[in-house]
């Protein structure tokens, strides 16, 4: 643990350093911790050297060659600017930061991160599998059966490539020096990666409240208290940090303050910061691509509405990451393989050619053409064309499934997303949405100046185009798909929040024993939602994981038996390496989550995605006889005397079984495996070659 506590600081000092640089280099007003920042230009610049690599499926030592590279100047340049990187962080606010990262040791280590029912293990397996890869992402990220890309959605977050990088890099004394030992891949993951997005978003959300240069300490001290210690301890922000989509919202947050701040302080320069966080966002989490569209969106209709003077330009500034990300995923489109050149000719045509006087000109005539008709366009063509096409879709297409209702499911069931609408929600999660809501209202009401109208826009345009009931089928029909209603966060994410609740205390300033009731009601908050967690109650923050945590290894996320069957299953791995090459990897049936986080190289046959994803199963028969049995459901009724016809077919080297809960599939494979350990939850089993 030590050693990711070293990877981790250095990241972060790397980080500090470059925001600094980015300070200075673009002229912008001290903004407290400057790490954020450098995180976010970090992220972008490792995303920038990784695209030739993951465009072409090249070795990883070349994305390993770039990293160095990035972190050996920042390292030089932050220990250059030591002194003046001391001098901004020591300052009381580190408290809040110090205080959060405990709060997140503590708690992270009693939960456990669901890995045979959630994203984990793709997330993990990704990692893992690409840290001595010649081919980078050529494999299917669940089963990690090589020769093939997988879904393009995931093959440009260079954020995955950075913690392959930082799982490299903290095992090199080890693997080439011998000094120490090495360390699990699984956890450097889940406790590095988690460290990182801890300390972040800690000193991301303090400098938000300071941004918003709030007056009374009192009231700023129990907004960065609340959303430091509540909002973002919900589930996801603890046992899934080291998701890329975890900074998702955070990022979100951090680009509607950015636009917040550019309009209110006149900074130009922010306009790149912008782009900059566009470009962390889509490192990511592809989903970023469709939360930083809706933005966007709303911020170039709010910037035509009020006519700002080169608005056409500035926004085109700000979504250049985009239009190399889309020029990226669509290159994987095999059905319309010209879209990509098209939009990459368009791309460089236009950022080529921006300063040329003809394209002035035509840029001059977009300006004043939305300048004209922007506010009808955005607010009345736009949103009423989409609730017609979510009217046709509804009727004549009844087959597709994000209809008017699915708009209602409890999308927080099975995603990371709050319920906002009082449908799902226990008590004291309707006591913040009425908070929530007469926050909104009141933006909406009273905004006057010209940052607060531009909150007061956002606000109106997810609540009529991307959070409209009408509306949302088309929305996922067009362009976001099941995930349609992600854009709540949008509307709710820790800045946002921040502006909503610091409205209501503001409106409530003469009613000074209710303002104060509700300073009470946040703090209160606080502390029901991390004791309840430890109640089993559902009013608890994070009551499910910290269960499940009870099962597990606090540090491999894991349980130790199996932890136990997967070293036995790499021993015998080594034993018979003689028998895989690159025509053959270890293939294997497994009951034991997280194999591949361990030995990435081999091929899982069925894993926990097969269990929701019906569709992705390489063969159903096969999976009702080998997959675990749960409690709750009912033995297989196929034959299982087939089991090793199938193992035979499917050139199965391995197996492990838990063998309590699959106890025909256990006594149908006596007949072709030869069983090497017995545990007391598993057996090991080796399968018969027919030579």
């Amino acid at each position: 643990m030590i050693k990711i506590l070293l990877a981790v600081g250095v990241v972060l000092f790397c980080s500090a350093g470059y925001g600094l640089f980015a300070e200075k280099l673009l002229k912008l007003k001290p903004t407290g911790f400057t790490a954020p920042l450098g995180f976010v230009l970090l992220l972008c610049t490792l995303q920038l050297c990784y695209y030739p690599v993951q465009f072409f499926n090249g070795s990883v030592s070349w994305s390993y060659a770039s990293s160095y590279l990035i972190f050996g100047c920042l390292l030089l340049y932050s220990l250059f600017h030591i002194k003046e990187l001391f001098k901004r962080y020591w300052q009381w606010n580190t408290l809040w930061i110090i205080a959060s990262f405990l709060a997140f040791i503590a708690v992270f280590y009693q939960l456990f991160i669901d890995i045979g029912f959630s994203d984990s293990p793709m997330y993990l397996n990704y990692i893992a599998q690409n840290i001595d890869n010649q081919h980078l992402n050529l494999f299917n990220l669940y089963s990690g059966k090589v020769g093939a890309e997988w879904d393009a959605l995931y093959l440009f977050q260079g954020y995955y490539h950075f913690g392959t990088f930082l799982c490299h890099i903290i095992n090199v004394p080890s693997v080439l020096l011998g000094i120490g030992g090495k360390i699990d891949n699984i956890v450097i993951s889940t406790w590095g990666l988690g460290m990182i997005y801890s300390l972040i978003s800690s000193m991301l959300i303090v400098n938000f409240a300071e941004g918003l240069k709030i007056k009374q300490k009192s009231v700023k001290y129990v907004l960065i208290a609340f959303t430091l210690f509540f909002s973002n301890f919900y589930y996801w922000r603890v046992a899934f940090a080291f998701y890329g989509n975890t900074y998702r919202t955070l990022l979100a947050a951090y680009l509607i303050y950015t636009a917040y701040c550019w309009l209110r302080d006149k900074e130009d320069s922010l306009k790149y910061v912008m782009m900059f966080i566009v470009g962390a966002g889509l490192a990511c989490s592809s989903s970023y691509l469709f939360i930083s569209f809706a933005i966007l969106f709303s911020l170039a209709a709010y910037l035509f509405v009020s006519k700002k003077e080169n608005a056409f330009v500035d926004m085109s500034i700000i979504v250049l990451p985009m239009a190399i990300y889309a020029v990226a995923m669509f290159s994987r489109n095999k059905e319309i393989p010209w879209i990509a050149p098209a939009l990459a000719l368009i791309f460089i045509a236009y950022y080529s050619l921006r300063f040329t006087k003809w394209m002035k000109k035509i840029i001059d005539i977009i300006e004043k053409f939305f300048f004209k008709h922007g506010k009808f366009i955005f607010f009345i063509l736009i949103p009423v064309l989409m609730m017609v096409f979510a009217a046709y879709v509804n009727f004549f297409k009844p087959d597709y499934l994000y209809d008017y209702a699915y708009y209602f499911n409890n999308h927080q069931d099975y995603d990371m997303v709050k319920d906002y609408y009082f449908i799902y929600s226990h008590i004291f999660d309707n006591i913040l949405n009425i908070i929530r809501w007469i926050g909104v209202i009141l933006i909406l009401w009273k905004a006057q100046s010209e940052e607060q109208n531009y909150i007061k826009s956002l606000f109106v345009m997810m609540l009529i185009l991307f959070l409209n009931p009408l509306a949302t089928t088309a929305v996922a029909y067009l362009i976001a798909s099941n995930v349609f209603y992600r854009t709540v966060e949008v509307l709710f994410n820790p800045f946002t929040e921040m502006l909503i609740l610091l409205a209501v205390i503001q409106w409530l300033d003469q009613r000074e024993w209710i303002k104060r009731m509700l300073l009470v009601i946040l703090c209160v908050e606080i502390v029901v939602g991390h004791v309840a967690s430890y109640l089993d109650s559902d009013w608890g923050l994070y009551t499910f994981h910290v269960n499940g945590g009870k099962t597990v290894n606090p540090i491999y996320k894991i349980s130790d038996e199996e932890i136990e069957a997967i070293h036995v299953l790499e021993g015998l791995i080594k034993r018979d390496r003689n028998r895989f090459n690159d025509e053959h990897q270890p293939t294997i049936i497994s009951h034991a989550e997280g194999v591949r986080t361990f030995l990435p190289n081999v091929y899982q046959i069925f894993t926990a995605r097969d269990y929701y994803y019906i569709w992705n199963r390489v063969d159903w028969i096969f999976y009702d006889l080998a997959r675990r049995h749960y409690d709750w459901e009912a033995p297989a009724t196929e034959d299982y005397a087939r089991s090793c016809g199938y193992l035979d077919y499917y050139d199965v080297d391995y197996l492990i079984i838990q063998y309590w809960e699959n106890p025909e599939f256990d006594k149908a494979t006596d007949a072709c495996a030869i069983t090497e350990i017995t545990t007391a939850k598993f057996k090991i089993k080796s399968v018969t070659k027919n030579e």
